[in-house]
Order: C-alpha cells, then sequence, then structure tokens
C-alpha cells in the first residue's frame, strides 16, 4: 500500500482538526502533522507572529518530516492539518513533494455554515494552539479562497464530524 498524505483544506473553524483527530483514531499508522502545533512548538509565545514566513517554515518542517515517515515506512497515512491550503499554490507544494517522494495524496475540503463557523470562533478554544482564529480571519480567508481544482472530496461538517466520517474513510481508502 502506497502511504497516502491527506490534505485538509478548508476555513478556519470548518473542523480540520476535529477530523485530523477522528481520522487518526480510525486509521492504521496514521500521523497527523498539525501546523498550528508546530508554529506553538518552534515558535513559543510571543515568537509566534502568524505571518506567511512562519506558515511557510512550518509547512516546511511538516513537508520534510511527511518525507521522511514515507521513505522509512513509518505511516500508512499523513494528515497535513492547521492549513487552510487556500491558496492553489500551497496544495501544488504538497501533491508535487507527495509524487516525488512516492506518496499518493488526497484532498479532503471540508465547509460549514458562515453561522456555524462563527459559532465555533465565539469563544476561546483552549484546546486549539492558533490564538488568531476569529470571525474576522475567517472571512479574511474565505474572500481569497481559491477554487480547488484537484480531485477532491467536499464535506460539509455544520453537523459535526460524525455524519461525514464514514464518507471521508471511504474515500480516504478507495
Amino acid at each position: 500500500m502506497k502511504v497516502i498524505w491527506v490534505l485538509l483544506a478548508g476555513l478556519p473553524a470548518s473542523g480540520k482538526s476535529t477530523l485530523a483527530c477522528a481520522l487518526a483514531m480510525r486509521l492504521d499508522r496514521c500521523a497527523v502533522l498539525d501546523k498550528d502545533r508546530v508554529r506553538a512548538a518552534l515558535f513559543p509565545g510571543p515568537m509566534t507572529d502568524y505571518t506567511s514566513e512562519q506558515d511557510a517554515l512550518c509547512m516546511s518542517a511538516m513537508l520534510n518530516a511527511a518525507t521522511y515517515m514515507t521513505r522509512n515506512n513509518f505511516a500508512n497515512y499523513i494528515i497535513f492539518d492547521g492549513r487552510t491550503f487556500s491558496r492553489t499554490a500551497q496544495i501544488e507544494e504538497v501533491i508535487s513533494i507527495a509524487e516525488t517522494t512516492g506518496a499518493a495524496w488526497r484532498i479532503l475540503h471540508l465547509i460549514c455554515s458562515d453561522v456555524c463557523a462563527e459559532a465555533r470562533l465565539s469563544g476561546p478554544d483552549q484546546e486549539h494552539p492558533a490564538a488568531n482564529r476569529d470571525a474576522a480571519l475567517y472571512y479574511r480567508v474565505k474572500a481569497s479562497f481559491e477554487p480547488i481544482t484537484h480531485e477532491k472530496l467536499d464535506l460539509d461538517t455544520t453537523n459535526g464530524i460524525e455524519p461525514i466520517l464514514p464518507r471521508a474513510l471511504a474515500w480516504l481508502n478507495s
């Protein structure tokens, strides 16, 4: 079986991290690489600035780790969480490295209603390491989100993760 790199694309509060955790519990030998947690580890506290440059450094570390895990057959699935993949170039970068490494890839595109996202972002989330998540960020990213032109599975998480989990698992294993 080829290692499958899973890109979780979607706006802030669309359920990417929640889905990543649910998938990791159900998929054999699954690693979750979370950009927000990588950033918190590399740039703790006041060193976190949420710039594009810092995001790129974190993604580089994640891609290097995914390449290493793939080449050494450490995982069957590697989930990329914490990035919206709102830009075509962000998706292309991961796909190119996956293919060079010999991994397959899948894109799960998560959406939810604006009302749902606002509710999820309305209070502090002690579990989430990104302190810049709020409704303003949601709408900024939404306004500039580029269409995903690669094959993907669209999943609406407005009613939570459980209703869409069987479809996500089936698609990842297809």
